[in-house]
Formats: C-alpha cells, sequence, structure tokens
C-alpha cells in the first residue's frame, strides 16, 4: 500500500483541475492517449484532477476524477502505464485479463492489449507512464538477448515483496519531485539513473514474458563477474555508468551483481562506484601537484553535481571537499 503526506502527490505540478468532463478527456489526452471518458452517474460530483511530472522517458502522475467514471483507451500502443489507488477502487481490463485495483492491487497496463477502466467515485491514482521502447531497451540490456517487448501480468501484487520494496522507491521518487530534487532536468545523469534503475527493477519484480532471464542467479561464487565489474568501475569511475553498463561488462544480471556484491564486497556495484569516485577526489584534494578547483575534483572524480559531491564528501570523510582543500594549501 501507497501512503503519502500530501493529500494529493505533485500538488506543486497541477497540469489541471475541472468539473467539466470534456475539459478534462482532453487535457488527460494530451498527456497520456484519446480516450473515451464517461459519467456514469449524472448525480456525482465531477471533480477532475491531474498533478504530473516529465522525465527523460517516463512520467510521475496523480490523478482523480470524483465520480464513477468509465475510460477507453484502447490499446495504449506507445506506452505502458502502471496505476495504483492510493484510494477507493477501480474494475481494469487488459487484453483477456481483469483486475480488481485496490491499494493493495495496482495494475500494469501492457500497451499492445485492449484497455477499459471503471473508476468508481472517490477513486484517486498515482501512475507511472514508461515509454514501450525504453522497456524494451532496459530488458534487452539486462537479458543479452534482443528483446522487441516485454508483456507484464496486469495484476500488480502489493503484498508480494518485490512488488512492495518497487512501490517504496516510486514512493521516494514521488517525494523527491515534490520537493523538486529530481524531474528538473530531463539530461541530468542522475535523473536518468534513476529511470533505469525504476524499469529494471520493474522487469525484476512483476512477473513478465521476459522474466525467465532475470531469475537465473548464481548460486555459487562467480569472482570472474566481480573482476570484470570493478575493472569498468576502477577504469570508467570518471564516465557516466549506470548499473546496466556494469551488469553487460560483468555479463551477468544487476539481480545476479548486486547479490555477489553484497556477499562478496558488503556493498552494491553502484556503492562500490561511489566509494571508487571520492576515494579518488579525496587523492586529488590532497595532492601536491596542480591547482585544481572542487568543482574540477568533483567532474575529474566523476561527480556532475557539487552539491551532492560536497554532501557524500562530508558523510564519507567528516569533512567538506573545501576544508581537505584548505588545509592541503595551507600545510
Amino acid at each position: 500500500m501507497l501512503r503519502f503526506s500530501q493529500k494529493s502527490p505533485l500538488g506543486n505540478f497541477t497540469c489541471f483541475q475541472t468539473s467539466d468532463v470534456d475539459e478534462a478527456r482532453e487535457i488527460v489526452a494530451r498527456n497520456f492517449c484519446s480516450h473515451r471518458l464517461e459519467r456514469m452517474s449524472a448525480g456525482d460530483h465531477f471533480d477532475a484532477c491531474q498533478n504530473r511530472v516529465d522525465g527523460k522517458r517516463l512520467s510521475l502522475n496523480y490523478i482523480r476524477y470524483g465520480a464513477d467514471v468509465t475510460i477507453d483507451p484502447g490499446e495504449l500502443s506507445d506506452f505502458y502505464l502502471i496505476q495504483i489507488p492510493i484510494a477507493g477502487t477501480a474494475d481494469v481490463q487488459n487484453g483477456a485479463r481483469s483486475v480488481w485495483s485496490t491499494s493493495a492491487m495496482g495494475v500494469v497496463l501492457n500497451p499492445d492489449r485492449h484497455t477499459t477502466m471503471r473508476w468508481h467515485a472517490g477513486c484517486e491514482q498515482v501512475l507511472v507512464q514508461i515509454e514501450k521502447t525504453y522497456v524494451a531497451e532496459i530488458a534487452t540490456r539486462m537479458s543479452g538477448a534482443e528483446l522487441n517487448g516485454v508483456r507484464f501480468h496486469p495484476g500488480f501484487d502489493m503484498s508480494r515483496t518485490p512488488v512492495a520494496v518497487w512501490a517504496k522507491r516510486l514512493r521516494g521518487l514521488f517525494g523527491a519531485a515534490e520537493t523538486g530534487q529530481i524531474f528538473r532536468h530531463p539530461d541530468d545523469p542522475r535523473q536518468q539513473q534513476l529511470e533505469e534503475a525504476l524499469v529494471t527493477s520493474l522487469l525484476e519484480a512483476q512477473t513478465n514474458t521476459a522474466s525467465h532471464f532475470f531469475d537465473n542467479l548464481s548460486t555459487g561464487a562467480s569472482p570472474g563477474h566481480i573482476r570484470r565489474a570493478m575493472t569498468l568501475i576502477n577504469e570508467s569511475f570518471d564516465q557516466d555508468i549506470s548499473l546496466l553498463d556494469i551488469c553487460a561488462c560483468a555479463g551477468t544480471t544487476p539481480r545476479n551483481l548486486q547479490i555477489l556484491f553484497k556477499r562478496e564486497l558488503g556493498c552494491s556495484p553502484m556503492e562500490k562506484l561511489q566509494d571508487v569516485r571520492l576515494n579518488f577526489a579525496r587523492h586529488l584534494l590532497l595532492s601536491d601537484s596542480g591547482n585544481l578547483s572542487v568543482s574540477e575534483i568533483a567532474e575529474r572524480s566523476g561527480h556532475r553535481h557539487a552539491g551532492r559531491f560536497s554532501q557524500a564528501y562530508k558523510a564519507r570523510f567528516g569533512e567538506v571537499p573545501r576544508e581537505t582543500l584548505r588545509r592541503r594549501r595551507f600545510c
């Protein structure tokens, strides 16, 4: 179950709020696709609202209609849509499968299956819209096989631990977006890494037609995987490399590499990457040669955001980079 401190998630990013059905249909269609939207009872209070932030390949949304409505978008074609009620219920048909959607059971709408929905009065949902081509790209990189399409089981059972963990990650993204920490600059490398991580974990958490690629975990020690991963980390830490880049070099899946790193090194691959970056930054700050500024050192050590670099450096070494640099210059 997803819980939000705000009454309406992403309340600072309202697309519209209206009591006019035609206006709601038109604006929602701009963000998603053309669809039929009809009220089931003229006596209901229609109060439609959409809040939205756009990333590079996906978007976060909050939608309510207030009244009992039917929605028929047909096939979504170009995107997947994950819907999770935070209040109320909905009946959803995606292809041949029907889902009674509640706060304990979300829905993954596949783009190649006809969809019809009935949102009952009082239903409020958070939604994640993900480009179809992006899911295929991530699945191909994870599996090593050319996967042109992936179809998910529509029922998104929040009682399953992997799904609950994914939902917790999603709630964190909503919170960070609400405060302007992310979803401000689509081309920000951190934004792209967060989007990649969300889609990667979705493919691992939710049963789909490619799940067999991601479930083949190594049970024995695999030093070769770790060695290849560490070679890439050590040689390319100053570049914008992602977890999938590391996995491709290591020759294994993200889940498997996470398990191997935790077991053998006590950290995740991305934590190790950050560790190497911080160690190199420390070396540059303490070095007697050169006259690099803190921002130049951040860039050379693979950090693209000076503020986050300073925070991470202080958490690791107990002082901000400028203090290290000042101390070295006056030695």
